[in-house]
C-alpha cells in the first residue's frame, strides 16, 4: 500500500517529544469548533490520569485551534498544521506520534468523546503481552451530544478477541464494526506495521490499520460502551455527493493488499472470503447510498439512488428499496431498523425532529474558549 508521506511545519513543532506517561491520545481534528472542547473535557475528566493528549489541526478556518490551546493543562499540545485535507489524514495522527512516547495510544477525534472510565478500563488489557489493541461497544451521538444509539460488534468471542490470532479478519475484511473513539493500540505493535496506514485514495486511516494489526496480536473487548462516535452533517461520511456517481468502495484499494501479507504471515484467508468480502463493500456502499438519499437527498437523489439498488437485481436489495420508498413518503427513513441491530446508524428523521422542537436546539452548539 502507498502511503502519503509529505511533512509540514507545526506551530509547536512535531519534533518535540513530551515525556513517557502510560498513554498517548491522538486528537487529529478540522473545524471542530462546536466538538473541541467537549472532546478535551472528557479526556480531563479520565480516572486514569497518566496520559498527553496531542491535538494536530488540519488548518481549521474556525475557533477550533484557539479553544483547544485555552485548555491550561501541560499533559495538552496543540500541533497546527496548514490545511492538508482527509487524503493527508495519516500524516496528522503521524506528527501526533512524532510528538509523543506513550507506551500505549489512544485514538479520540475531534468531534467524539469518552466516557471518564475509559482509560481504566483498558489500560490494564494491556497487561497481557499478547493483546495489541483494546476496542469495545460505541454510543453514537448527535450534534448536540445526544445518544440515539449503541454500536456492539455481532461477532463471536473468538472473533472479537482475535483468538488465534488472525481470527478477527475474514469479518474485519468484509466489514469495520469498531468505532474508532473505542480504540487503544499498543504503540510497538503500531511501530511494526509501520503507523497508522492510509491507502491512497482512501479517506481514513482506521479499517486498514484494524486489519494489519488483526495479523499481530489478540484483542481485547469491552461490552460496555468505551468511546461514543458523534455523527454530523459535516463529516464525509454523510455526505451524499461523495457517494454519488460511479465510485467504487475505498475499501478496494487495500483489501487484495492485506490478504496477501495474512498468507504471508502464516494466516490463511480463503478465497471466498476475500472476494466475499469485495462484494460486501460494493453493496453496503449502494445500500448506505440509498440510507442516506432517504435523509437528506432530493427527490432526483431519492430515485437515482433507488434504481441503482434496482439495478443490482438482488431481491434483498430490491427489497430494502420498497421498504425505504414507503419510509420516505410517511415522512422516516431506514436508520430505526439499523439503530434495533445495534448497527452505525445515522440520526434518524425522527431523532431529529424531536431534538429540534426542543428549546434552545435550533442551532448547533458552540464551544466558547475557557
Amino acid at each position: 500500500m502507498r502511503l502519503e508521506t509529505a511533512r509540514y511545519p507545526c506551530s509547536m513543532g512535531s519534533d518535540r517529544i513530551l515525556s513517557s506517561p502510560a498513554v498517548t491520545v491522538v486528537t487529529p481534528t478540522f473545524n471542530h469548533e462546536a466538538y473541541i472542547g467537549e472532546a478535551i473535557e472528557s479526556v480531563l475528566a479520565q480516572s486514569f490520569t497518566d496520559w498527553q493528549m496531542v491535538v494536530v489541526d488540519d488548518g481549521s478556518s474556525d475557533g477550533t485551534v484557539r479553544i483547544a490551546q485555552s485548555f491550561q493543562d501541560p499533559r495538552i499540545v496543540v500541533i497546527a498544521n496548514p490545511h492538508r485535507g482527509l487524503e493527508h489524514l495519516a500524516s496528522s495522527y503521524r506528527d501526533a506520534l512524532a510528538a509523543s512516547a506513550g507506551r500505549l495510544v489512544a485514538v479520540l477525534e475531534g468531534d467524539d468523546r469518552w466516557p471518564p472510565n475509559k482509560l481504566a478500563l483498558q489500560v490494564p488489557d494491556f497487561d497481557r503481552e499478547s493483546v495489541v489493541m483494546s476496542y469495545g461497544a460505541g454510543l453514537l451521538i448527535d450534534d448536540f451530544g445526544c445518544e440515539y444509539g449503541l454500536v456492539v460488534p455481532s461477532l463471536s468471542e473468538s472473533v472479537r478477541t482475535n483468538e488465534p490470532v488472525g481470527a478477527i479478519l475474514p469479518e474485519l475484511l468484509r466489514n469495520c464494526p469498531i468505532l474508532s473513539p473505542t480504540v487503544v493500540i499498543r504503540r510497538t505493535a503500531l511501530d511494526a506495521i509501520g503507523g497508522f496506514r492510509q491507502p491512497a485514495g482512501v479517506p481514513y486511516v482506521d479499517h486498514p490499520t484494524y486489519l494489519l494489526l488483526g495479523l499481530r496480536g489478540t484483542f481485547a473487548f469491552h461490552r460496555e460502551p468505551v468511546g461514543s462516535w458523534r455523527r454530523h452533517p459535516e463529516q464525509w461520511t454523510t455526505r451524499l455527493s461523495w457517494m454519488e456517481g460511479d465510485r467504487t468502495p475505498p475499501e478496494s484499494a487495500y483489501i487484495g493488499e492485506i490478504v496477501e501479507a495474512a498468507w504471508s504471515r502464516g494466516v490463511a484467508i480463503p478465497e471466498c472470503d476475500a472476494e466475499g468480502a469485495a462484494d460486501r463493500h460494493k453493496t453496503r456502499w449502494i445500500t448506505n447510498r440509498w440510507r442516506l438519499a432517504l435523509l437528506h437527498g432530493s427527490a432526483r437523489q431519492v430515485a437515482s439512488a433507488f434504481f441503482v439498488l434496482v439495478r443490482t437485481r438482488r431481491p434483498k436489495l430490491a427489497a430494502i428499496g420498497l421498504g425505504g420508498i414507503a419510509a420516505w413518503l410517511v415522512g422516516s427513513d431506514l436508520e430505526w431498523i439499523q439503530g434495533r441491530r445495534h448497527r452505525v446508524a445515522w440520526p434518524s428523521r425522527r431523532h431529529v425532529r424531536r431534538m429540534h422542537r426542543r428549546p434552545g436546539r435550533l442551532d448547533r452548539p458552540t464551544q466558547s474558549a475557557r
